[in-house]
């Protein structure tokens, strides 16, 4: 008798939907991983080749080891579950341009030719720039490992940062997951996270009809440059605030579920600093609650505190170097006009929040709500920089804790009222996305830059902002750099081959005589 492939198959699918891994693995490669590249920008700059690689090779193995013996809750996952986190996690990053087979908005034009100088350039490298020497300050988190790796490769650095964003954004999704019981439950909840926005369509018709100029490619910029940004936007966009961001979200989230305990929260938080400084104000008030109710109940001991500390030695160099001459770039009030501030809480926050509130049963408790609730309604009034970046980037940890609420809302639901209303708001707000993902379609990948960082700097298709945003005077560092490369000062003609937004190409061409 002989079995047909269908059925030899079947057996071996069921068999591998028994094999699952503690949830305390992935948590221990995530702070390994953020704890890597504080090491390394150690060697960005200019210490001790020997030094940095003793470093690399024992502080992140021993924050690893600290969290995966500190997270001993019976949770595990399996592994059909972290095989569709990371096949959902490349697809989104594909689609926003990484590897460069799509459309990248145009943040990528600097971001592009950082992570090129970090490859192309021996460490430490300095600009020389406003008539003196300069270095790159800025949250470069994300470039250390593909720049490292990729070298002075164009290919291997864009598909070596494609594969760390994936594993990163792929074990997030898979911790997600713990969140919610039943297979049902995590498929809509990584709907509503991934297409979590605000009624951006709605403010853009109100725009429209008072003034007849908005933009239709980016449908946020109707707030004026205030902005909630929806999390297609950052994943394509930003993704090293998003995936920060999420990953702070997510572990604190964990936490107030008890399947992580707060010495993880607390190295979490130093670590991801070199990816996303910004995100960090959005999660001091969720810190400053952790802080007191683990003292307050003495749910602590030393290996937490042991862990936090060895966190923020590890990421200590990262904390001077991010807060290098940052004054430069500047902050203060700038609230709103009142109806602009009531438009933006009518369609950003409150369609979402009106629901969790009165939900009874959801997995997020309600101080976590309400300290996200009053973040959002008090952040688009600060603003950092020349662009609104305190908002949109500071928002990203409650933003996503709402986007999980509301995805645990969403999971049991049950009247009709109800299910029409969670209807309307996620295809309104999928508009943001769906455009995201549109652009990524309609538009040829993004051309190789030519020019270094400060070469593109003028060239950049957006306002530019001033050098302060990405640099620092050497001489201003509090320790001493040496520089063995510098930058070409002699700037190609065309830092892009093609237009950065050109038609696209299709996949298959028919060619006549």
């Amino acid at each position: 008798m002989t079995l047909s492939p269908a059925r030899t198959l079947l057996p071996s699918i069921q068999h591998l939907a028994l094999i699952s891994v503690p949830h305390r693995t992935p948590v221990a490669i995530l702070v390994a991983f953020f704890a890597l590249d504080n090491v390394l920008l150690l060697g960005f700059l200019g210490r001790p080749p020997l030094v940095v690689w003793a470093l690399a090779l024992l502080l992140p193995s021993l924050l690893g080891f600290a969290a995966y013996r500190l997270t001993s809750a019976p949770c595990r996952i399996s592994l059909p579950t972290i095989l569709v986190c990371f096949l959902v996690a490349a697809a989104l990053l594909i689609l926003g341009g990484e590897g460069r087979l799509f459309y990248a908005p145009t943040d990528w034009q600097v971001r592009d030719a950082v992570l090129a100088d970090m490859g192309r350039y021996r460490w430490p490298f300095d600009y020389w720039l406003d008539g003196r020497s300069q270095m790159l300050r800025a949250p470069i988190g994300m470039y250390l490992i593909p720049a490292l790796l990729g070298g002075v490769s164009q290919f291997g650095r864009d598909w070596m940062l494609l594969a760390q964003n994936s594993l990163i954004l792929g074990l997030l999704f898979a911790l997600g997951s713990t969140l919610f019981e039943g297979r049902r439950a995590r498929w809509i909840a990584l709907i509503v996270f991934v297409m979590f926005s605000g009624l951006d369509v709605l403010g853009n018709l109100i725009v429209q009809s008072a003034t007849g100029e908005v933009r239709w490619d980016h449908i946020e910029d109707w707030g004026a440059g205030y902005q909630y940004s929806a999390h297609i936007t950052q994943l394509f966009w930003v993704p090293q605030h998003a995936l920060a961001g999420w990953a702070v979200a997510l572990v604190y989230l964990l936490w107030r579920r008890n399947l992580v305990p707060i010495g993880i929260f607390g190295a979490i938080l130093p670590l991801v600093a070199l990816w996303s400084p910004l995100i960090l104000f959005g999660t001091v008030p969720f810190a400053l609650f952790a802080a007191l109710r683990v003292l307050g109940s003495r749910s602590w001991n030393w290996l937490d505190i042991s862990t936090c500390l060895i966190a923020t030695a590890a990421s200590a160099a990262a904390l001077v170097y991010l807060s290098t001459d940052s004054a430069a770039v500047g902050g203060g009030l700038r609230p709103p006009t009142a109806i602009l501030y009531l438009l933006i809480m009518l369609f950003e926050v409150t369609p979402f929040l009106l629901p969790v509130l009165h939900d009874r049963n959801n997995g997020v408790d309600r101080t976590s709500l309400a300290i996200a609730a009053v973040c959002l309604f008090l952040m688009p009034s600060w603003s950092i920089g020349m662009f609104n970046d305190f908002q949109t980037r500071a928002s990203i940890m409650p933003l996503a804790i709402l986007a999980v609420a509301y995805a645990d809302w969403a999971t049991r639901i049950a009247g009709w009222r109800e299910k029409v209303g969670f209807g309307v708001v996620i295809v309104l707000g999928s508009f943001t996305g769906v455009i995201g993902i549109a652009n990524a379609l309609r538009f040829a990948p993004t051309p190789i830059p030519h020019c270094s960082v400060a070469g593109i700097w003028e060239r950049q298709s957006t306002s530019h902002p001033p050098h302060s945003s990405y640099f620092a005077a050497r001489d201003a560092f509090p320790f001493s750099i040496v520089a063995v490369d510098r930058v070409s000062s002699i700037h190609q003609r065309q830092c892009w081959d093609r237009p950065w937004r050109g038609p696209a190409r299709p996949f298959f061409e028919l060619r006549g005589r």
